[in-house]
């Protein structure tokens, strides 16, 4: 994973340290905006991942908190990159493998994959930052966008 970062592109324009959404389609609206914004993806992804979202959920429950891994598909994407969004409140997103069971969110890692086959490498990558739940609470306590990076960058070598 030494070239994830070569791969990937994050810089604080992408980071939301304070979402304040009242439900997880809002949240994933809001951050796939930011990607837009910064023209990582076209105006279809927040409703191509928001569709990829109701079919295949990416709620995931850590032994302290829960995230999610939105995505869709490549077509959408411009620039491979990656949109972290930490919310306010926890929203509700369905359980990865399990959609009858509910997770509560306080983190969004929004994958814009451009090449689909390197798609399980990004993901296995978060997978395995995920192992360490103080990863990712020292994301979540970060104070600004740019030590969040830093933080990610560090912890997906």
């Amino acid at each position: 994973m030494a070239d994830f970062w070569n791969e990937m592109y994050l810089d604080e324009q992408l980071v939301d340290l304070a979402m304040d959404e009242p439900d997880n389609f809002s949240a994933l609206a809001t951050l796939a905006s930011r990607l837009e914004a910064n023209q990582c993806v076209n105006g279809e992804f927040s409703s191509a991942v928001q569709e990829r979202e109701k079919e295949f959920a990416t709620g995931l429950p850590l032994e302290h908190i829960g995230v999610a891994i939105p995505h869709t598909d490549s077509e959408y994407v411009f620039k491979q990159s990656m949109a972290i969004g930490i919310l306010k409140n926890p929203v509700m997103f369905e359980m990865m493998g399990s959609p009858e069971v509910l997770v509560p969110v306080k983190i969004m890692f929004m994958l814009a994959i451009k090449e689909p086959k390197k798609q399980l490498e990004f993901l296995q990558a978060l997978i395995d930052m995920f192992q360490t739940d103080e990863k990712v609470l020292a994301i979540i306590q970060a104070n600004t966008a740019e030590e969040v990076v830093k933080s990610i960058k560090q912890n997906l070598k």
